[in-house]
């Protein structure tokens, strides 16, 4: 009885599963023009909230397509909806920003429009 009792306590003053500190993720900037995403090689550290601002600094809707990248990272639970199918669309002159924490591996993104990926549309993210 008392091993029981002391398994319980035990677990119950185990700490939780944080969430995490949204208020205190990084800032990282990505720019969408005609046919370029900036930076090409983008670098964020595994498990570190981040708050991607992606700049839509073109005239005409632009989409950024990282599938990978967003199905592996933990989501703020109101960006699930900004990113549908691993892309963000992103309106002429707007900004869209998504909070996430970045899992560890390489990934792609990409512009939705294959006319732009031909001529440079693309980027690496690497995250360690």
């Amino acid at each position: 009885m008392y091993r029981l009792i002391a398994v319980l306590l035990a677990f119950l003053a185990a700490p939780a599963s944080a969430a995490p500190e949204w208020r205190q993720a990084r800032d990282y900037e990505v720019r969408l023009s005609s046919f370029d995403i900036e930076p090409q090689v983008m670098r964020f550290r595994a498990g570190e909230p981040l708050r991607l601002r992606l700049v839509n600094v073109s005239q005409q809707t632009h989409s950024f397509d990282a599938d990978g990248f967003f199905a592996a990272a933990q989501l703020r639970p109101r960006e699930a909806q900004a990113v549908r199918g691993g892309k963000v669309v992103v309106p002429p002159g707007d900004v869209r920003e998504i909070l996430l924490v970045p899992r560890a591996g390489r990934y792609s993104a990409h512009s939705g429009s294959l006319f732009s990926r031909v001529l440079g549309m693309s980027s690496r993210i690497i995250v360690e």
